[in-house]
């Protein structure tokens, strides 16, 4: 293991998070010298330090093993979540040590989640950097770094490797240095466009900015306290809605789709099922909102209905309405869309639409396999046929998110929180969609209230469920061989 090249490449990690705490510190003196100017230019000023040492004392390398890349992506994560602390805890007010761990790895890992209880409080400067936290989260670390490395070589192939799903690799057909362009094309592409979109629809510029880096990763840090619902504007949130699918969907086959003028990303039969699922999952949640009469205006219900819904499935986290009076029901299909999530090559996380439909595939020919024992049966999507490999690494990641997220819900259940409140968070964690439901409320509510333990609990929950479980196993699995 070479903790040199280990070191180096973690501090160019680390450098990334400081430039944007300098920007964030540039907003905090725009606004006449906040009072988080200066505790982001000290935290910038200590992050950049520590990124740039070993760039100055370690020699630059060519290549790395398999070991060394993990090592690199998940002490990255780690780190710039510790780092992403310091503008917090330095400023103070509500940010304690634990709840500075919880809101920062919450930002990195787009989770969205919140202790803030009262965020307008915030000055500008923080709350830029809340929401570029968010930003550096849903490009990725490890893209950050490969954006920036010095070496062309198999290091960059390596690390793309890494922090791109394994189903999501199939639609990644390009050499790293064009996988680079396409990722950061792609998010920068919904970036502008959301930021335009929101500015025309009357969105203040500083709102717009931090809504349009949230949006972009599926975040979902809000500037204000009742979220979007504090803009009661059907046009924002429809142009929040369209953007949250977008950012949730392949970036690969996005950019395909202009790159070739077609609509290739539609006609991809995951995205069909994530679309469809939208559609359904909408349509019933409106309808229990409507026959329940928690409300009893269709088009309200519709309207509430459809950007939950979205905002759920893409891990967004934005809220348009308080969903904790919502019938069991209507919380139960959230449940379960905040475990499917969008689609692998996304910013989101969770199981993911791919794993979800390769599934039902793989249960549906499993059935037909039982029902007519010589029969042969192949899983396929679009026309192609599915590895056996693939369908059994996907059954299994299933069964280890769901084993693990049980696991989390009893550890949160017995530091006293209900069955509805651990379970909501457990989920919502495991797939960094922000939000649950029971004590802790809705998307407009906060885990202030959560024990301390719970929040520090909860903050490496999150990271596991953004880099994916796979990748933490790997760690044990590769150091245990090495033994």
């Amino acid at each position: 293991m070479n903790w040199g090249v280990i070191s180096r490449n973690v501090g160019i990690a680390l450098i990334c998070c400081a430039s944007f705490m300098f920007l964030s510190a540039l907003v905090a003196a725009v606004d006449g010298f906040d009072s988080s100017f200066s505790p982001l230019l000290l935290s910038a000023i200590l992050t950049m330090m520590v990124g740039i040492f070993p760039l100055i004392f370690v020699r630059r390398h060519k290549d790395i093993n398999t070991r060394e890349g993990l090592a690199i992506l998940l002490i990255a994560w780690f780190m710039c979540c510790i780092f992403s602390m310091l503008p917090f805890v330095l400023w103070g007010g509500e940010f304690s040590l634990v709840n500075a761990w919880f809101e920062s790895a919450s930002g990195i890992t787009t989770t969205g989640a919140t202790i803030l209880q009262n965020i307008e409080a915030l000055p500008k400067g923080l709350l830029f950097w809340r929401s570029s936290t968010h930003y550096i989260g849903g490009l990725g670390v490890v893209v950050f770094i490969m954006m920036i490395l010095p070496s062309f070589g198999t290091v960059r192939f390596k690390m793309s490797k890494m922090d791109v799903d394994d189903i999501s690799k199939n639609n990644y057909q390009y050499k790293s240095n064009k996988f680079i362009h396409v990722v950061v094309s792609v998010y920068l592409g919904i970036t502008a466009c959301s930021l335009t979109a929101l500015l025309l629809a009357g969105m203040p510029f500083f709102d717009a900015v931090n809504h349009a880096l949230s949006v972009t990763a599926t975040g979902g840090f809000s500037i204000k306290n009742a979220s979007i619902a504090a803009y009661d504007s059907p046009v924002i949130e429809i142009i929040l809605i369209i953007a949250m699918i977008v950012a949730s969907l392949h970036f690969g086959l996005i950019y395909a789709s202009f790159a070739t003028r077609t609509f290739k990303v539609l006609k991809n039969p995951i995205t069909k099922f994530y679309l469809g699922t939208i559609l359904i999952a909408g349509l019933l949640v409106a309808g229990n909102l409507v026959f329940s009469g928690t409300i009893p205006n269709v088009g309200e219900a519709l309207r509430h209905s459809y950007f939950t819904v979205v905002s759920t499935i893409s891990t967004t986290g934005f809220g348009s309405t308080d969903t904790n009076v919502w019938p069991v029901f209507s919380i139960l299909i959230l449940l379960y869309v905040a475990m499917q999530c969008g689609c692998s090559g996304s910013t989101t996380s969770g199981l993911r639409s791919d794993r979800v439909y390769l599934t039902v595939k793989a249960a549906r020919a499993q059935l037909v396999k039982i029902a007519w024992p010589n029969a042969v049966v192949q899983v396929k999507s679009g026309g192609q046929a599915i590895e056996r490999d693939l369908l059994s690494s996907v059954s299994l990641y299933v069964l280890l998110y769901l084993i693990l997220t049980l696991f989390m819900a009893i550890v949160y259940a017995a530091f006293g929180l209900d069955l509805l409140t651990s379970v909501s968070a457990s989920v919502s964690m495991m797939s960094n969609v922000g939000p649950c439901f029971g004590t802790f409320g809705s998307s407009m509510s906060s885990f202030a209230a959560a024990p301390e333990m719970v929040k520090v609990l909860m903050g490496f929950q999150m990271i596991i469920g953004r880099l994916g479980i796979y990748s933490i196993l790997l760690v044990f699995v590769l150091y245990r061989k090495r033994a």
